[in-house]
């Protein structure tokens, strides 16, 4: 072989490998930075916890504006759809996005529907952010699913301190029968010592609207205290129902009690329900202040757990997204890297399984209304 031809094979390699490193630039800069993102939003907008997934819709409609605002040349599509708060409306909703929309990331709300779609987005690669969907069994190494939400064993450590400062010795728990109540009950039972007694143990199906027969059997136990884990919807009818039955134990649930049909029920029945929550919206942070000024001027109400969780989950799903496209390893890198993040919860940071940490506080029915309280 000449000198001539080899010089011409050496260009040619040039040629090749610059080629390639053009090619594999291009190729990253189309998976990576977008200007256009869609997202589908699994809410549950009707039904008995239709109150939980408005209120995270108008946190998304937040964060988008924010969105828009920071980055003009960068556009946001939202796709919602109902789940009516159930595994199978779940998987519908997600199907029907799937098969009629080209979207990039999917919001899931609800413990339940989160499980249940789960097994989807893995399967077509795409990144899951679960809202107020608090179960254990969400949490997972390794893939694309993500939550704003904590696991039950923090919200439930809140509340077992509340029964052991108070100390109670028998206590009864009435629960949802799904994946969220479910998780919850046993989140509880588990971090309970000894010196409580759990006289009894009811489920109810989350359309159910008649309690008489579960309390009775109750109140038979003489429980010190109730526990109660569902909808708000349902809280407002046992308070309303025990009542009735002359049930005089004291009433502790969780973040899900902040809902005004609560307040629907007269003063002297839900006066002293306690329940753990997440976000104080009269935190004095940068954050926090500017989301209820945003939320007070476009919705003229404030902000709850709920819109917040749907205003952080949603933002950083997009600001992901924008960054990595559908990108698997950057999309991960992405998370794994997001440390101390001022979020309106506190210092959010992502662990290997996707889930985040933050504190509840206690709170308490008033008067006909919400109000922190250290009992």
């Amino acid at each position: 072989m000449n000198k001539r031809t080899i010089g011409i094979i050496g260009v040619l390699v040039i040629i090749v490998l610059i080629i390639g490193i053009l090619g594999f630039q291009l190729r990253g800069s189309q998976n990576n930075a977008s200007k256009e993102v869609q997202i589908g939003v699994l809410l549950p907008l009707t039904g008995n916890a239709a109150y939980y997934g408005e209120a995270s819709r108008r946190g998304i409609e937040i964060a988008k504006e924010e969105i828009q605002k920071s980055y003009p040349d960068f556009t946001v599509n939202i796709v919602y759809e109902d789940t009516q708060y159930t595994a199978q409306g779940g998987v519908a909703a997600y199907k029907k996005i799937q098969n009629t929309e080209n979207i990039d990331a999917v919001i899931t709300a609800a413990s339940q529907v989160s499980l249940a779609v789960l097994p989807l987005t893995t399967e077509d690669n795409i990144l899951q952010m679960a809202i107020f969907s608090s179960t254990n069994k969400y949490s997972s190494p390794n893939d694309l699913s993500y939550r704003v939400s904590t696991k039950n064993d923090i919200e439930v450590s809140a509340i077992t301190e509340v029964i052991q400062k108070q100390e109670f010795k028998t206590l009864a728990i009435v629960y949802i029968n799904n994946d969220f109540g479910v998780g919850i009950k046993e989140a509880l039972q588990k971090q309970l010592d000894e010196s409580i007694d759990i006289v009894a143990e009811e489920s109810f199906l989350p359309e159910e609207n008649d309690f008489r027969t579960l309390l009775t059997k109750i109140k038979s136990k003489k429980p010190e205290a109730i526990f109660m884990v569902g909808t708000a919807v349902s809280y407002g009818l046992i308070l309303k129902q025990a009542r009735e039955l002359d049930i005089k134990a004291q009433f502790i649930s969780t973040r899900s009690a902040e809902d005004p049909v609560v307040l629907q029920q007269p003063q002297e029945i839900t006066n002293g329900l306690l329940y753990a929550y997440p976000f104080d919206g009269t935190k004095q942070t940068k954050e926090v202040k500017n989301f209820v000024k945003e939320f007070q001027t476009k919705y003229g109400t404030v902000p709850d757990a709920y819109a917040a969780e749907g205003y952080e989950g949603f933002k950083l799903t997009v600001l992901a997204i924008k960054d990595c496209g559908r990108d698997k390893e950057c999309i991960q890198t992405y998370f794994k890297n997001t440390k101390e993040y001022n979020s309106l919860f506190g210092p959010l940071s992502f662990d290997i399984n996707g889930d985040v940490t933050y504190p509840f506080f206690l709170k308490t029915v008033r008067d006909g209304r919400f109000v922190t309280t250290d009992i």
